[in-house]
């Protein structure tokens, strides 16, 4: 199901929705089905591929990618 973007003229809320094929959208503040679809654009695409941080950037490449929970220096 598409996640689309609408506003509500009505109550002026402008709120996500999940929605598959035609089904009708209400506004969840004022419960108006006089709504209008937003066009939400696409992020911009990256141009570089960022590795994950390793370990040894820690200090100590035993431990798993820095950043997660268990990854972090105690003392």
């Amino acid at each position: 199901m598409p996640l689309y973007e609408f506003h509500c003229p009505s109550c002026d809320h402008t709120f996500e929705e999940l929605v598959f094929e035609d089904e009708a959208v209400a506004c969840p503040d004022c419960a108006s089905q006089q709504v209008t679809k937003l066009l939400s654009l696409p992020g911009p695409p990256t141009s570089q591929i960022r590795p994950l941080p390793l370990a040894s950037a820690c200090g100590d490449p035993s431990l798993p990618p820095c950043g997660a929970p268990w990854c972090q220096r105690k003392g």
